[in-house]
C-alpha cells in the first residue's frame, strides 16, 4: 500500500498580470498621446493653410483706380519722391557700425553716435583720459574707408570727471551705390 503524496506544482516565473496591467496602460497613454498630437498637427496645418491665403492676397496685385494723365503723372511724382526719401534715409548702419568697432581704443569711451542722413554724416561725441588719444581717435576715424572729411568740432576738459577730456568729431560716410 502506497501512500499517495499530493502533485505538487512549483512555478518560480512571477505571475504576469502585474506586467500585462502596465501594458495596457502604457498603450492607453500612447493612443491618447497620438490623438493629440494629430488634432495639434491638423491645427497647424489649417493654421499655414491660412496664412498661405493671406500671403497670396497680400501678393497679389490691387485694383488701382483708374486715374487720368494729369493724376497719374502727379501719383508716379509723388511715389519717385517717397522712393528717393527713403532710399536717403536708409543708413548704412551696418557698414557705420563695423567701421566704428574697428577702432581698438580702449582709451576713448563712446557717449553718442548722431547721424543726419541728409548730409551723410555722422557726429560722435566720446570721452578720453588724454588729448592725444583723442586726436589718435580722430586719426583712426580718417582711416576708415567709409568715412572722408573726418573733423573734430570740439573739445573741452573738465578736471572733475574720470575722463576729462569731453570731444565731438563729425565722420561723412561715402554713401553706397
Amino acid at each position: 500500500m502506497a501512500i499517495m503524496l499530493p502533485i505538487i506544482s512549483i512555478n518560480h516565473a512571477p505571475i504576469q498580470h502585474d506586467r500585462a496591467i502596465k501594458g495596457i496602460v502604457l498603450l492607453a497613454l500612447g493612443i491618447v498621446a497620438s490623438l493629440g498630437l494629430f488634432a495639434w498637427l491638423q491645427q497647424l496645418n489649417t493654421e499655414q493653410q491660412r496664412l498661405n491665403a493671406d500671403l497670396q492676397q497680400m501678393q497679389a496685385p490691387t485694383a488701382m483706380p483708374k486715374l487720368n494723365g494729369k493724376e497719374s503723372q502727379a501719383k508716379q511724382q509723388e511715389i519717385a519722391a517717397v522712393q528717393a526719401a527713403m532710399h536717403e534715409l536708409a543708413l548704412p548702419w551696418q557698414r557705420l557700425f563695423l567701421a566704428l568697432e574697428n577702432i581698438k581704443d580702449n582709451e576713448i569711451k563712446l557717449a553718442s553716435i548722431e547721424p543726419n542722413p541728409r548730409q551723410h554724416k555722422l557726429r560722435i561725441t566720446a570721452n578720453t583720459n588724454e588729448v592725444v588719444n583723442m586726436f589718435k581717435y580722430v586719426r583712426s576715424l580718417s582711416e576708415q574707408p567709409i568715412f572722408n572729411d573726418v573733423l573734430l568740432m570740439s573739445h573741452e576738459f573738465h578736471h572733475d570727471q574720470p575722463m576729462p577730456v569731453h570731444f565731438v568729431v563729425e565722420a561723412a560716410w561715402v554713401p553706397q551705390p
